[in-house]
């Protein structure tokens, strides 16, 4: 008897299995290829990406008090509702701070295209399809149905886990992890921005519920590069409950204005159509102040600088701060071949952040085989051009919530002043009575006015219209 049951022993040793589940095995674990939408509600928190108080850093974190979403993977489609507010103590971080009341954003997706509603008419928004796609393929059972469509395969993982992955070339790429019961444990995926590049998103899966067959995670972390960018718990879901319909009428989105270019006073312009430039003639050389936004519009704005001054280089950009809105077109100033003027704080953070690759989307500088270079400004002023013409003055802001660094502009011979966040001039008619609450970075920006004993008539904010001292004063409670 027992030499009959060693071989059989032999070859159950010999049956276990070894390597990773298959592709099939986790899809029917999860009940993924059984689920056609999912619709969920949770709460939790929510960080806005790219507005850290210091460059490098995390990124501010507001209350998220509702969250419905629709995934609907038969049509490729998906729809999501996102409530904010305000959080408690100073404010900290950008972001469009600060809110009154209840934030809402309603995106949807439906195959290749977006829209968002803030009202009852949603309006297309074609530079959120990427985005909205990468969410949607990234979600637990999404990447999963991506990869069954792709035919990916499956390799083993430690502790008996299994990896596969999707690529969507030029828009995304992702990883997913399903742990020994076969369920997507991390989603690892990255996704193109014009500052860092490559930029890495971790999904976390867990509190795994069984719904109808189908295996729900009820809870959802995520990170973008190693900070904290989601964090929510399901108090619902529903499987297989309706799917996401593009609306039947989804206004085209609002043009961009073009650039234009207006002549403030002897050699200084603001190119506007988007954040405001200020452009500076020196005797050699042409200043720009920001490079905001995007390549595209950093590119819309050289060449606006080169037909109104044809015949000098730029070789100065100088970065207010580093929050992803200012300095996406960062990178398009270098390929020019201007110095970046930054503050010292946010030195490492670009050099490191220009160093990565950019391997879904290269821009001019990576495709130029460009080097960034740099010059900081710490507590002392920095002064360019000539001491017995016009000059620009750069200088540190302190005591502002909103980012640590952030840097001003200051014109002498012209009394300017070109200030980012800290003051917007974003009414159409100008401010004639005091706020009832002072916004805490209008009063800031005004306290470092007084320190710097700065000689303003002009005030030239990156947002908005271009204004004056008085208004500002108002602004600041102090008219």
């Amino acid at each position: 008897m027992r030499l009959r049951l060693a071989p059989i022993a032999i070859l159950g040793l010999l049956a276990l299995p070894a390597g990773a589940a298959t592709l099939e095995e986790v899809a029917n674990a999860m009940g993924s290829a059984k689920l056609n939408t999912l619709q969920y509600s949770a709460a939790g928190s929510f960080y806005m990406v790219g507005q850290s108080q210091r460059a490098g850093g995390p990124w501010p974190k507001f209350p998220l008090t509702k969250v419905v979403r629709t995934l609907d993977y038969a049509n490729a489609a998906m729809l999501e509702e996102f409530v904010f507010v305000q959080p408690p103590g100073p404010m900290m971080g950008g972001g469009a701070q600060p809110f009154v009341g209840d934030q809402r954003r309603v995106s949807g997706l439906s195959g290749e295209t977006a829209w968002s509603a803030t009202g009852q008419t949603p309006t297309a928004q074609p530079g959120q399809v990427t985005n909205l796609q990468h969410e949607l393929w990234i979600s637990a059972h999404g990447i999963v149905r991506a990869a069954l469509a792709d035919k990916a395969s499956a390799a083993t993982g430690p502790n008996n886990t299994t990896t596969f992955s999707i690529d969507r070339p030029g828009k995304f790429r992702a990883k997913a992890t399903a742990n020994a019961q076969n369920l997507i444990e991390t989603v690892e995926s990255v996704t193109a921005n014009p500052v860092l590049g490559d930029m890495v998103t971790v999904t976390t899966y867990g509190d795994y519920r069984d719904l109808s067959g189908i295996k729900v995670p009820h809870k959802i972390v995520q990170q973008v590069q190693g900070h904290a960018a989601l964090e929510v718990n399901l108090a619902d879901a529903k499987v297989n409950a309706g799917g996401v319909t593009a609306p039947a009428q989804v206004q085209p989105p609002v043009p961009a204005p073009p650039a234009t270019i207006v002549k403030l006073a002897d050699g200084v312009w603001v190119v506007g159509g988007g954040y405001n430039v200020t452009v500076v003639e020196l005797p050699t050389e042409v200043v720009m102040i920001e490079a905001p936004q995007s390549e595209a519009r950093v590119a819309e704005v050289i060449d606006l600088i080169k037909k109104t001054i044809p015949n000098k280089p730029i070789r100065t950009a100088i970065n207010t701060h580093h929050h992803f809105d200012h300095s996406g077109g960062v990178r398009a100033a270098v390929a020019e071949g201007a110095t970046i003027y930054t503050h010292e704080l946010n030195r490492a953070y670009y050099e490191a952040a220009y160093a990565a690759p950019r391997s879904l989307q290269p821009d001019r500088m990576s495709s130029a085989g460009a080097t960034a270079k740099f010059q900081t400004v710490g507590d002392k002023p920095v002064i360019i051009g000539d001491p017995a013409g016009r000059t620009v003055e750069i200088h540190t802001l302190t005591g502002l919530g909103h980012v640590d660094g952030m840097l001003i502009a200051y014109l002498p011979k012209e009394k300017v002043l070109v200030v980012a966040d800290a003051y917007s001039a974003r009414a159409p008619q100008p401010v004639t009575r005091t706020p009832e609450k002072i916004n805490e970075f209008v009063a800031a920006l005004y306290a470092n006015i007084e320190r710097l004993k700065l000689d303003i008539e002009i005030v030239i904010p990156i947002h908005g219209r271009v204004t004056n001292i008085q208004e500002l004063k108002i602004e600041a409670g102090k008219a």
